[in-house]
């Protein structure tokens, strides 16, 4: 039912954060590097992800996980071939269901088509030039460009006539942890301040004016849903980093300039070498046999992507950001199914734009990331400028 969580006591949910805040503290003090990894505080989590990948293709963390960072295992684990499903809202610390994320391959498969109806080409394209053309000589990186762009996005193709866009922008960067919410717990106030948003999301994106078809429960609605919640942190995340991509290479930048088909790649590269999207767990279904270990039903198994697309038995040179390699990057699947593709035609249009308006943006000041932020690795701020 969806709504739960916003009558969820608040002394009971702080304590559970409390709880699994600490659960993970104790295990990362103990030497675990997947716990390591699920606090979310290291800058790269490149180490600890590489002492995972040490201890073989499928390990068994102390947390209770399986965690791997195997390529070619990853690959099998995040296909549909063996019986699974996402995290429930009993095993995350964020409304899973509320937010779009507790669906199978074949509801997202149908939120998908939906999806690609109403967010078309010229409508992205359309986005990227309003934003990038307001840009002044000075600007953030994440609050007016990678973030600009999926909530206008988001607005004008699929949100209802009259949405104050404003109150719509808010909501989504609210409701933007639960990504990573579902693995690390977050703050109280965070929290709460995402199931609101959440819940707030459903109504905006739900109003009298939104068609038929598209009231609360439909697929349209659910697709704006999840978009507003995962598709929006999602695309923003993918969008920095492929800004940054060119802005730190000029060899990239200026191959975009002379073929702005080359964006495409930059962003391929990007989802290999620093992708939006570092984790993905599931649940087993039943119990199954994986690198000569046994999964027992009910067991959590998780995929460390963005180790698994560094792996060197897959790629060679993998810490090299190298457009047009042979190799394709390793993607999450289940909700990612819809909110991958609306970032990934987002970050090549911001490119194509930013590089035809020119010149080059640098960085004027160091960034800033979010702590607890192990699946997204959200950047909060990054100050640009041409000037």
């Amino acid at each position: 039912m969806h709504g739960t969580w916003n009558r969820t006591d608040t002394a009971e949910l702080g304590r559970r954060l409390q709880r699994a805040h600490g659960e993970v503290w104790l295990h990362q003090v103990k030497g675990d590097p997947y716990a390591d990894v699920l606090r979310g505080h290291a800058e790269d989590p490149r180490p600890a992800e590489e002492r995972i990948r040490a201890l073989g293709p499928l390990w068994r963390s102390t947390t209770g996980a399986w965690v791997t960072a195997d390529h070619r295992l990853a690959g099998e684990l995040l296909g549909a071939g063996w019986p699974h499903r996402p995290l429930d809202d009993d095993e995350a610390h964020v409304p899973v269901h509320d937010a779009g994320l507790g669906g199978d391959a074949a509801h997202y498969e149908r939120l998908r088509g939906y999806a690609r109806d109403a967010v078309t080409p010229a409508a992205v394209q359309a986005v990227a030039e309003r934003v990038v053309g307001a840009l002044g000589a000075d600007f953030d990186l994440v609050t007016d460009l990678a973030e600009a762009v999926p909530t206008d996005l988001l607005a004008a193709a699929l949100a209802p006539d009259g949405t104050d866009r404003r109150e719509l922008a808010r909501a989504c960067t609210a409701a933007g942890v639960v990504l990573d919410g579902l693995l690390c717990p977050q703050r109280l106030d965070a929290t709460r301040r995402a199931a609101a948003a959440v819940g707030r999301l459903r109504e905006l994106l739900a109003g009298p004016e939104a068609g038929p078809g598209a009231g609360p429960g439909s697929g349209p609605h659910e697709t704006a849903v999840l978009l507003a919640t995962a598709g929006v942190r999602t695309a923003a995340t993918l969008i920095a980093g492929s800004v940054l991509a060119v802005v730190d290479r000029p060899e990239e930048w200026s191959r975009v300039a002379g073929d702005p088909g080359h964006a495409a790649l930059v962003v391929a590269e990007v989802l290999r070498h620093d992708p939006p999207v570092r984790i993905q767990p599931a649940v087993a279904l039943a119990d199954a046999e994986f690198a000569g270990q046994h999964v027992r039903a009910g067991e959590r198994v998780v995929v460390l992507v963005a180790a698994a697309n560094r792996d060197p038995e897959a790629f060679d040179e993998p810490d090299r950001f190298v457009t047009g390699r042979p190799a394709e990057a390793l993607l999450p699947a289940l909700h990612h199914r819809v909110t991958l593709p609306f970032a990934r035609a987002q970050a090549e249009a911001v490119l194509r734009t930013l590089v035809a308006a020119g010149p080059r943006p640098r960085r004027s000041a160091g960034h800033l990331r979010s702590r607890r932020s192990p699946v997204t690795g959200h950047l909060l701020g990054c100050p640009l400028t041409t000037g």
